[in-house]
């Protein structure tokens, strides 16, 4: 091919034919130039391409992630509301003061140092920005709705580290002297029924409650980002 546009030319330069050559060295220079653009496009579609496939690669390990997440929180949730309503049961014996249930309050009480655990301390979005990975990422929506699901999880952390403290702190003084542990019953029946204890019980209700609320914003989020990524993934 080289080798005949050469012909070409010193057939043109020798037959003093210059404006003829020009144009036809104009003509080269474009189709150099045309060729150029073309492999440079070439090479743009196959970076793109390849980003792309990266980029459904982070959104399935994505997807993988909260949705294994959103299982948990199922599980947590439904513990999390048993001990809600055992707790109710023993905060309405107290108030009754039906003290021919000491047993079994004294199990209700028992069951106040077993309490739901979600905890992340990994952040999703900040790991992929600090991979590179989120650049990838080109649906705001996706980004936006990870920020706002690690925002949730921090605020999940911050409820079960409260209740751990309140376990520890309140609980455990107030039981230990009042419930045998080894057999689970009441050592000072009297004082299951004190407002000391009763108050732990209604901070129990409340904080079982509201961490109830906040599972359900967490699922209902990654409910929504899931649909997303879903779309995402269906889009190779």
């Amino acid at each position: 091919m080289l080798s005949m546009f050469r012909q070409i030319r010193r057939e043109l330069i020798s037959g003093g034919k210059l404006n003829r050559y020009f144009f036809y060295a104009l003509g080269e220079i474009v189709l150099v130039v045309i060729g150029i653009l073309i492999a440079l496009q070439v090479d743009r579609w196959n970076d793109q391409r390849l980003e792309r496939q990266e980029a459904l690669s982070v959104y399935q390990s994505v997807q993988q992630q909260i949705l294994k997440d959103r299982v948990e929180l199922l599980e947590v949730t439904h513990y999390n509301l048993e001990r809600s309503r055992a707790y109710e049961r023993a905060n309405q014996i107290i108030s009754a003061r039906e003290t021919s249930r000491t047993d079994s309050l004294a199990l209700f009480a028992m069951l106040l140092g077993q309490y739901s655990d979600f905890h992340r301390d990994a952040s999703i979005y900040e790991n992929l920005a600090v991979s590179g990975q989120l650049k990838l990422l080109k649906n705001q929506d996706i980004t936006s709705g990870l920020q706002n699901l690690d925002m949730t999880y921090n605020f999940i952390n911050n409820l079960e580290s409260i209740h751990w403290d309140i376990i520890i702190n309140e609980l455990s003084s107030e039981l230990r002297s009042v419930v045998n542990y080894n057999t689970m019953q009441a050592v000072l029946p009297e004082r299951l029924f004190a407002v000391e204890l009763q108050n732990i019980f209604v901070e129990s209700i409340y904080l079982t409650k509201y961490k109830d609320a906040i599972y359900g914003q967490a699922i209902s989020q990654i409910d929504s980002l899931n649909l997303l990524l879903d779309q995402e993934l269906k889009n190779k």
